[in-house]
């Protein structure tokens, strides 16, 4: 009885032990093999994902950086082009501004317009009559609108009949379709007025007109004396 007894608890010792050490062993397997295979790329991935977070971050905020330069770049220049554009005078500006009648000129300013006598040239035929043969004259619109200037020439003297006074002697048209604001221009007309009693003061006047007002409306009046023996 008691070697039975005996042999089952030998039996079952041996057993027991056997169990124990399998379950050790597969416990530091279990244990070891997640250390060496599984924790350890698991830490350099995440070191790696984390680097190329970093990389795109300065990567994104040099690209940032460099638009927002080209940005200031391109706004200060079109600014400095605006400034530079918006100070410059424009070219009706600078003709009316800019322009200047001679010292020597007659000028007269109605309407915003102004006209001068320029010069007048004329030849003595004999001690009786002569002739006025050259006209030079210049328009300058200031601030009217545009027209077709045209130029009627009169001239009288204290002898003539008054009917007379207001009959043109000649009509000076001008090789434009129309003198804008700001703009100006001189004509050189040659001219064919014959007078007589070439020792009298006559009255020389130009009265400017638009071309395409049939009604000769006086727009400037310009006159001077004008003498051809005193010159």
């Amino acid at each position: 009885m008691h070697k039975k007894l005996l042999v089952i608890f030998l039996v079952i010792s041996v057993f027991a032990f056997g169990c124990s050490s399998d379950d050790s062993i597969t416990g530091r397997t279990a244990v070891a093999e997640p250390i060496i295979y599984e924790d350890a790329p698991a830490a350099e991935q995440q070191t790696e994902n984390q680097t190329q977070a970093e990389n795109q971050t300065t990567e994104e905020t040099a690209v940032e950086n460099i638009t927002e330069v080209q940005e200031i770049k391109i706004q200060t220049g079109e600014e400095y082009y605006d400034a530079l554009v918006n100070d410059e005078p424009s070219e009706e500006g600078m003709a009316a501004w800019e322009f200047n009648f001679s010292s020597e000129s007659i000028v007269s300013t109605q309407n915003n317009i102004s006209l001068s006598i320029d010069g007048i040239k004329h030849e003595i035929k004999s001690e009786y009559w002569g002739k006025i043969i050259e006209v030079t004259s210049t328009v300058l619109n200031n601030e009217h609108g545009a027209f077709k200037p045209k130029l009627l020439v009169l001239l009288y003297d204290e002898k003539d009949f008054k009917e007379d006074w207001l009959k043109p002697k000649a009509e000076i048209e001008f090789d434009i379709a129309q003198l804008n604001p700001g703009e100006h221009i001189t004509r050189d007309a040659i001219v064919s007025i014959s007078f007589d009693d070439i020792s009298l003061t006559k009255h020389f006047r130009l009265i400017l007109v638009d071309a395409a007002d049939i009604g000769n409306k006086p727009l400037v009046v310009a006159e001077k004396e004008f003498n051809a023996v005193l010159g």
